[in-house]
């Protein structure tokens, strides 16, 4: 299974948990991030796949604190970012960064340290979605699959807007990369480029 690895040219389903220790109510839980899962999400939607999150209800069908805490972080971010996931595609590569996906069983509980360099990518009609998984604190990101040298893209870059933010970011395209340079974007959730193509 190497799903969670790789981008898949038929679409797909994985399943995860808000705790890591167990699918179901118990005290105690080690529950995950709203951030956590919500890169998982990126990352999974950018390869073509969709997430089944679980929450463990009580017995009396009461949803606990954390598990509600946790999806309301994630339908804010939604709110903003959700272009960037619902009705979009997958793109010529799913992404980039020095970050490796683990897969196979027993592995869902482990915490992923992905990088201001790893980015996904989604796009809907001319528009093509990256975010930037942890956004740095210099405010430049640099994406190189977007270069004018990519073997991924030959087009025209329009104009880039940041999801959320008022700000218009400066941006440049050489042979190296696509630098996106923003002062005041800080966020410890993932960051969306919306870049219009042509």
């Amino acid at each position: 299974m190497d799903n969670l690895r790789s981008l898949k040219p038929y679409f797909w389903q994985t399943d995860t948990a808000v705790a890591r220790n167990s699918w179901c109510y118990t005290e105690n839980n080690d529950y995950k991030t709203a951030e956590e899962i919500i890169r998982d999400l990126v990352d999974i939607v950018s390869k073509n796949g969709s997430l089944l999150l679980n929450i463990g209800p009580r017995a009396d069908g009461t949803i606990p604190d954390e598990d509600r805490d946790i999806l309301l972080l994630i339908g804010k971010w939604l709110e903003v970012n959700g272009e960037a996931i619902y009705d979009t595609s997958f793109w010529r590569t799913y992404g980039e960064g020095p970050t490796e996906v683990k897969e196979g069983q027993f592995t869902d509980g482990d915490t992923k340290v992905f990088t201001s360099e790893d980015i996904r990518f989604t796009v809907k009609g001319s528009s093509l979605y990256a975010t930037v998984m942890v956004y740095p604190d210099n405010g430049i990101v640099h994406i190189k699959s977007l270069s004018e040298g990519s073997s991924h893209f030959h087009g025209i870059i329009k104009n880039v807007q940041i999801l959320g933010y008022e700000e218009q970011p400066m941006w440049e395209r050489n042979e190296d990369a696509l630098t996106i340079t923003t002062t005041g974007v800080k966020s410890i959730v993932p960051v969306v480029f919306k870049i219009d193509l042509d």
